[in-house]
């Protein structure tokens, strides 16, 4: 079950079908993103996610991640992702309008309800 919702949040992501991705998640849902490169955010609650999910979706023209492996119990989840993408606008990270992006990291996911309460993306 835990993994069938993660298998579904990411299909969303990938659809950027923002309203899907939220089905999946708790009203008070902890988004975190923590970058090597010393950039992190934290977002609390489903209407904050759905902000930054907005602004964020339109970074990429095309963006996908894909789920390389996971391991999960107790109502935990960790996963191997990669992310592709190809950069709409120039991003802070100093990645230009135009260029491909590809990452991989790690995500680890808290279950409340059948439910993800808690996403941590590093990458």
């Amino acid at each position: 079950m835990l993994e069938d919702v993660i298998n579904r949040y990411l299909a969303c992501y990938n659809a950027r079908d923002i309203d899907g991705m939220l089905d999946c998640v708790t009203q008070d849902v902890v988004f975190e993103n923590i970058s090597n490169t010393g950039q992190s955010m934290r977002l609390d609650g489903k209407d904050m996610m759905r902000q930054v999910a907005e602004l964020s979706g339109n970074a990429f023209s095309y963006r996908r991640q894909r789920l390389v492996n996971i391991v999960s119990g107790g109502g935990k989840a960790a996963a191997e992702i990669e992310f592709e993408g190809k950069a709409a606008v120039d991003l802070p990270n100093g990645v230009k309008s135009g260029e491909t992006v590809k990452v991989r990291g790690a995500s680890f996911f808290e279950f409340r309800d059948d439910l993800l309460c808690r996403i941590a993306d590093y990458s």
